[in-house]
């Protein structure tokens, strides 16, 4: 039922009204009626409504106010009662939608309500750490509002009657509107023949800093003797941080070599406020630990399949951590050590680092070494030939080498069977598409070789002579949007593969120029945008696709919450927006770290959404400013995954997102050093 039709269903009684109130956001009106309404038409009339969904504060009918709670069966009367399960699906289809788009922030904490005098009252709070978190409002129990947009965390109530208890309702609202349950206070304005207290209570003694560092310390005071006295309120540079009953206070997340002012002020139970005790105080200088390296690193043993390593241990150092190719491997308390399982001619990087017991790590001392390779490449099958095709299988033909007992099939990457046969017919292939096909041999140890490749095509039939080249070129067209939309290794292949057998013109040189502007972000490779791929049929190491996935990326970052200064490699440099902690989550710089391993980073102002794409893998990365998902594509493989995170956050225009991203999609390891409250990122 359209909205037209529906207002006319509905004219009888125009003046009954729908508001769904959730706490958080409201939904009603005819229009919204009509946009959650069953499909089927009704022509009898709404007489009366009664709904409740969690959370819900107040269904409104026709004028007449009805109060629901959690749970409340929805009902509704109509003239005609076929119509009340329509009515009501469309009720808890609304009120669902509501439910599930609306979150509230946290309360405040440490309400309390002092009376000032026979007519007013102070309301004091702690506000909620919630980065979303926008004022608060006070209303009283029947949810009439006192008063709305409080930016602070005290406010005086006026005008109120004396010697009268009031019961006082503070939520908190974010950015969106949502709005909390509310906190409740009761209290008493003070009688008129009671005289008022406006004698402030006496300060603090004793006011001294102890534990000092480099982003914390804590302050120590002697509460007075006062028999009203409330509670102490803790200032930070004059902007209060804390109200407290207990006698200390340990400040965190400080800039280093900074000077700060401390005041400690008290409140008692009639809310005045003493003056205040002030103290200077200034954190220390920031420290690093650097970590001495091992001496004497070389490759002492090399064969086909595993390389030995020794080094000498520094003074102070009892275990070093071994890297191949930028994974860690182990840690190891010795001084030599052997990798085993690699291929045969090969290069391998390998990386030694120092490690204390606290987990800090050197920057590592580097060996490179190359297997040996087996003779003639004996391991490997020969003469890999395509035997026949269609458009959906390819049946290839090879030779087998006496030590091999069986072969493994790989497609793109992926694994398809294994045969003892010298043959194998590749099926479920989508017509006109490339393919990369790789043999492996696996010998009577399970060793399995590098491998044989091949580049093949299926047959195509969707690009006949009798096809109309206005029809292949819009075939070619759509392929190539889709390839722009998912950025998918295989979909980028199938444009290609389009696109190369148009016949030359304007169109298809643009089309081909579009498809050169994504093919980094795709691929990652050198792949040609004309459809041609090299083929090789007995050589182990040619590939279409490279994937050298190890540059000159950074390989150790030091870092500390609240500090500009950092040290990547060893080197001293400056952050512009420094780390920090929020909720408990260490907030890291995107892309002061993400640049440096790798990742090209691009912002989206319009949608703050975030793209980060590695071209030396074929990774793409997805975040959003306020969202928790976290979308991860590796083109290469075709393969993609979703997660969720603490949501990225913009502070000083600069993107801060958890430490755990950096570590999760760069394989870098992540130590947290109690001590020094100093992270550190190693590969």
């Amino acid at each position: 039922m359209n909205k037209k039709r529906l207002r006319q269903w509905m004219a009888p009684f125009a003046t009954a009204t729908l508001i769904l109130n959730t706490g958080y956001s409201i939904c009603g009106g005819t229009d919204a009626v009509a946009s959650a309404l069953p499909t089927e038409e009704h022509n009898s009339n709404l007489t009366g409504l009664n709904i409740a969904q969690p959370h819900t504060k107040l269904a409104s009918v026709q004028g007449r106010h009805v109060p629901v709670t959690s749970g409340t069966k929805v009902t509704a009367f109509t003239k005609n009662s076929n119509q009340t399960p329509y009515i009501n699906k469309m009720i808890k289809a609304m009120a669902s939608q509501t439910a599930a788009l609306s979150i509230a922030p946290a309360e405040v904490s440490n309400l309390t309500a002092v009376p000032l005098d026979t007519t007013k009252v102070n309301l004091s709070w702690t506000n909620p750490s919630d980065i979303n978190f926008d004022h608060v409002k006070v209303v009283n129990v029947s949810t009439d509002v006192y008063v709305n947009n409080i930016n602070s965390n005290s406010y005086t109530m006026s005008g109120l009657q004396p010697d009268t208890t009031y019961t006082f309702r503070v939520k908190t609202v974010d950015k969106s509107g949502n709005e909390s349950q509310g906190t409740t206070v009761q209290t008493k304005t003070a009688s008129i023949n009671v005289p008022v207290d406006k004698t402030p209570p006496g300060e603090v003694s004793g006011l001294t800093a102890t534990n000092v560092g480099y982003n914390a310390f804590t302050v120590n005071y002697i509460l007075p003797k006062d028999t009203d006295l409330s509670q102490a309120i803790i200032y930070l540079n004059d902007k209060e941080v804390q109200r407290t009953t207990g006698t200390s206070y340990t400040f965190s997340g400080l800039i280093a070599s900074t000077n700060y002012k401390v005041t400690v002020k008290t409140v008692d139970k009639s809310g005045n406020i003493s003056g205040g005790v002030s103290i200077p105080v200034t954190t220390t200088a920031l420290t690093v630990d650097t970590v001495p390296e091992v001496t004497g690193a070389s490759v002492t043993s090399v064969n086909n399949y595993s390389v030995t390593v020794s080094w000498t241990r520094p003074s102070g150092i009892n275990t070093v951590s071994l890297y191949k190719d930028g994974q860690l491997v182990t840690d190891s308390t010795g001084t030599s050590y052997t990798f085993n399982n690699l291929s045969a001619s090969q290069t391998y990087t390998f990386m030694i680092r120092s490690k204390r017991s606290t987990g800090v790590l050197s920057s590592g001392v580097r060996l490179t070494a190359t297997t040996n390779s087996t003779s003639s490449n004996s391991s490997e099958v020969s003469n890999l030939e395509v035997d026949s095709k269609s458009d959906t299988w390819i049946k290839i033909t090879y030779d087998m080498p006496s030590q091999a007992e069986k072969v493994k099939i790989y497609v793109d990457g992926d694994y398809r069977g294994t045969t003892s046969s010298e043959s194998y017919k590749i099926t479920d292939l989508r017509e006109g598409r490339w393919y990369e096909i790789k043999v492996t041999t696996v010998n009577s140890s399970g060793r399995e070789s590098s491998g044989v490749r091949i580049s093949e095509r299926a047959d195509s039939y969707s690009y006949s002579s009798s096809s109309s080249s206005s029809s292949n070129y819009e075939k070619a067209r759509d392929l190539m949007r889709i390839a722009e939309n998912s950025l998918n290794a295989s979909d980028w292949r199938s444009a290609r593969d389009a696109i190369s057998d148009l016949p030359s013109g304007t169109r298809k040189s643009d089309l081909l120029d579009r498809l050169e502007a994504i093919r980094n972000r795709a691929v990652g490779t050198g792949s040609s945008s004309t459809g041609t791929s090299s083929a090789t049929s007995n050589s182990s190491t040619a590939s279409s696709y490279s994937n050298n996935a190890f540059s000159s990326y950074s390989t150790s970052f030091t870092l500390t919450p609240g500090a500009t200064s950092a040290y990547v490699d060893g080197r001293t440099t400056t952050m512009a927006q420094a780390p920090r902690i929020i909720n408990g989550v260490t907030m890291v710089p995107l892309r002061f770290i993400g640049e440096r391993v790798g990742y090209q980073v691009n912002y989206d102002k319009g949608t703050k959404k975030i793209i980060m794409n590695r071209l030396t893998d074929g990774k793409q990365v997805v975040l959003q400013v306020k969202n928790s998902t976290l979308a991860v594509y590796e083109l290469n493989n075709s393969r993609n995954y979703s997660t969720n995170i603490t949501a990225p956050v913009i502070i000083n225009g600069h993107t801060l997102v958890p430490l755990r991203v950096i570590s999760e999609l760069s394989g870098y390891q992540v130590n947290y050093n109690a001590v020094s409250k100093q992270i550190t990122i190693t590969k």
